[in-house]
């Protein structure tokens, strides 16, 4: 397990693409970065995967719920099997669903 400062640098490293990779070629459409600030992130997904949430305390709050319909049985989640620029491969399943609420107050955003 690696120690908070060397999880720091390596997140550091990847996301002003310094690592290489494909976050190399997104950074360069980055033109300024306002600051990095190390918080907690609470994140939760619902075991029947009904709703997913994602909070930074103070800063940022998103939910999301899983979609449905008349068609959909009960319980399960309208989901795409093999869903293209899958990051996970072959087999991964993609939930849609819809963002519920959201704020943002961070960094003059």
């Amino acid at each position: 397990m690696r120690s908070s400062g060397e999880q720091r640098d390596a997140l550091n490293m990847i996301f002003t693409g310094k690592d290489g990779g494909f976050m190399a070629e997104i950074a360069k459409l980055i033109g300024n970065i306002h600051g990095v600030e190390y918080v907690p992130i609470k994140f939760e997904i619902a075991d029947d995967l009904s709703y997913w949430s994602a909070e930074i305390p103070g800063k940022v709050k998103a939910r999301a719920e899983a979609l449905t319909g008349p068609m959909t049985p009960p319980g399960k989640r309208v989901q795409t099997t093999n869903p293209p620029g899958s990051e996970v491969g072959p087999g991964g399943v993609a939930t849609w669903g819809k963002a519920v609420t959201d704020s943002v107050d961070a960094m003059g955003y």
